[in-house]
């Protein structure tokens, strides 16, 4: 791991565009969304502090994933905040435990630049997010037919 810095993306805005294209691929066209919606949303999730904002891994200078943190990543949940979001890890860089530290980048960004008391995430994934220390706390409808999990970190630890 010794390869691997977890930056801010606001740090390095040449990635901006790679980076929104990695997450169009993985979730943004099946839901709908233009390539160019991304990168838009993307540039507008940059904050150094607070919510949101975005960090990506450079493995040797290149990146090689990413993770978010917004106020909301599901509607029918309004009421809980902030959410980890976006967690991609590029395929030839998975397996080297990249998603697991950007998870801990992201719990330490929440933890220093905001007040809240949890970070919560959704997921289809079973056994991967109780690894890093991550609560299963519902499995929710997600208005497509489909459900998900919601899981919690306790931000106080």
């Amino acid at each position: 791991m010794d390869n691997i810095k977890i930056i801010n993306l606001k740090s390095v805005p040449e990635h901006v565009e790679e980076v929104s294209y990695w997450l169009w691929e993985e979730w943004g066209e099946a839901a709908g969304y233009s390539l160019d919606e991304l990168v838009y949303r993307t540039q507008h999730c940059m904050q150094e502090e607070g919510v949101p904002q975005t960090l990506v891994a450079l493995h040797e200078g290149q990146p090689a994933g990413v993770v978010s943190l917004w106020m909301n990543d599901l509607k029918t949940r309004q009421d809980l905040y902030p959410w980890m979001a976006t967690l991609y890890v590029k395929p030839e860089y998975r397996n080297l435990k990249i998603g697991q530290a950007l998870q801990l980048a992201s719990i330490e960004a929440a933890r220093n630049s905001t007040a809240f008391p949890y970070l919560y995430l959704i997921t289809e994934l079973d056994g991967y997010y109780e690894k890093t220390g991550w609560e299963f706390t519902e499995t929710v409808p997600t208005g497509t037919g489909s459900t998900e999990k919601v899981y919690r970190y306790d931000l106080r630890k």
